[in-house]
């Protein structure tokens, strides 16, 4: 007697993965920049003008925000910082703050801080006037964000290390940063509550040819 095995079923295919369709509405076509300083961008049929400073400030705003203490690097050469009183008051009273931020600061008395690593993102930056910049806003208690002296030492940061109207950017750069902003919500104003970008319709556009009414 023959005895026939029941035939293996092979294993089910797994089911691929769902995939996101992109609609024209989420595309972002990267059209150039002018003046070194606006990119032009286009989605969902509109216009889009992004100031490249501001946008990129508020990006970096929002990682330093997000990231529970930032990563500090070394400087070659420790750098004396002379401060007003006021300044090298709140500074001192800070350092923890400071140190989140990812700047190694310590006292160095008579009115002086001596600063020995800085946040990654900063480091073609002239310290001494980055430290004295948050110095002079912690003791002024600007307004222009939530004053809370951690914000303000991650704005001065951000606004610091973001590249500056009038600096070369390659197209790619101002490509991902156009997308960014475009598609995410919470890059539209800067730190300071600056407009990040402003749309042109296509109607709107079209109405200063004449050619609707």
């Amino acid at each position: 007697i023959v005895r026939t095995e029941p035939a293996v079923k092979p294993p089910a295919e797994p089911e691929p993965p769902a995939v996101e369709e992109a609609t024209a509405e989420r595309v972002v076509t990267y059209i150039g920049e002018v003046y070194k300083t606006y990119i032009l961008a286009e989605l969902g049929g509109s216009l889009f003008f992004i100031d490249k400073h501001a946008a990129h400030e508020r990006i970096l705003y929002n990682e330093l925000k997000s990231a529970a203490r930032q990563e500090a690097q070394q400087l070659l050469l420790p750098v004396s910082v002379p401060l007003s009183k006021e300044e090298y008051t709140v500074i001192t009273n800070e350092l923890e703050a400071l140190s989140q931020a990812g700047f190694e600061v310590e006292d160095f008395g008579g009115s002086t801080v001596l600063v020995r690593g800085i946040p990654m993102m900063l480091s073609d930056c002239d310290v001494a006037a980055a430290i004295q910049e948050i110095a002079g806003g912690l003791v002024s208690g600007r307004r222009e964000i939530a004053m809370d002296k951690l914000d303000w030492i991650y704005h001065s940061t951000a606004c610091r290390a973001a590249v500056k109207g009038g600096d070369h950017s390659s197209p790619e750069e101002l490509a991902v940063m156009a997308r960014r902003v475009l598609l995410q919500d919470d890059i539209r104003y800067c730190p300071h509550g600056r407009p990040v970008c402003f749309e042109l319709t296509r109607k709107e556009l079209e109405k200063q040819f004449g050619r609707i009414v």
